[in-house]
């Protein structure tokens, strides 16, 4: 009796099994970018909403800014006279291609007070897949958009 030819169910299921692992996992590979952005984002929202708790607890001025290792917090130091302010990494390790603007710079973007904001402050951020903007309201609230 010949024996009929095509594929049998198993291997149909095989198939299917194989391409469905591959999709998911090309999917999950994909959006992995837009992720680490978001999460890192959000770490970010957080420990900016505990600076801002700390410093009306506490009745210190605190900053939140950019340096060349990433997001850092600032604190006021004097050094000659002159108001300056030193730094510490925040966040833990950061997205290299996440960036903010303004970027880098010597002052923070947006200093807590023990009543809330110094002043009203924006801050842009992008990376390829997407972009955010932040902006803190002089009570300390921050909006996302």
């Amino acid at each position: 009796m010949p024996r009929a030819a095509g594929f049998t169910l198993l291997e149909l299921l095989l198939v299917l099994l194989i391409v469905g692992l591959l999709t998911a996992i090309s999917v999950a590979w994909l959006a992995r970018g837009e992720t680490l952005a978001a999460d890192a984002l959000q770490r970010l929202a957080e420990q900016a909403s505990a600076l801002d708790a700390r410093a009306r607890d506490s009745g210190q001025i605190i900053g939140l800014g950019w340096t060349q290792q990433g997001p850092a917090r600032f604190e006021p130091a004097r050094q000659e006279g002159a108001q300056r302010w030193r730094t510490q990494p925040l966040a833990g390790s950061w997205p290299q291609h996440v960036r903010p603007t303004p970027e880098q710079s010597t002052e923070p973007w947006v200093i807590f007070t023990p009543t809330g904001i110094a002043r009203p402050a924006s801050l842009h951020w992008q990376w390829p897949d997407g972009q955010a903007h932040w902006r803190w309201s002089g009570d300390g609230a921050l909006q996302v958009e």
